[in-house]
């Protein structure tokens, strides 16, 4: 089973993203996360379906510096799966702490990073 708290703690830290309320009895199931300057807001849920085969839809965090995000990740609880180099791009395959798949890789729209920090 999912850990809403220790997802909900892995994935602000990684988007850099601030908890919005939930129901109060829907927080045994859900989370909710505001990404930063954005309306963009993504639902954690909690299932106890057991991972079977590759996710269907994972998110691409693109960066500037590859390698200096994935260790950022890794230092929250990520871990590095794949290493792909194809079609000009260099990027990671990680693997969050429950085994979803997520990207990492070179930006293709740098005004887009413009606005946010850089991470130490």
């Amino acid at each position: 089973m999912l850990d809403l708290d220790r997802a909900l703690l892995f994935w602000s830290h990684a988007l850099d993203a601030t908890e919005e309320t939930v129901n109060p009895s829907s927080r045994g199931v859900y989370r909710r996360l505001r990404l930063p300057d954005s309306e963009i807001r993504i639902l954690l849920q909690a299932t106890a379906d057991e991972k079977v085969s590759k996710e269907r839809v994972h998110i691409d965090i693109e960066t500037d510096d590859v390698e200096a995000e994935v260790r950022r990740l890794e230092a929250l609880g990520a871990t590095r799966w794949d290493h792909q180099q194809e079609r000009g791009y260099d990027f990671w395959v990680l693997r969050d702490p429950w085994g979803n798949e997520f990207c990492v890789l070179q930006t293709e729209f740098p005004d887009l990073l413009t606005p946010r920090p850089s991470w130490d």
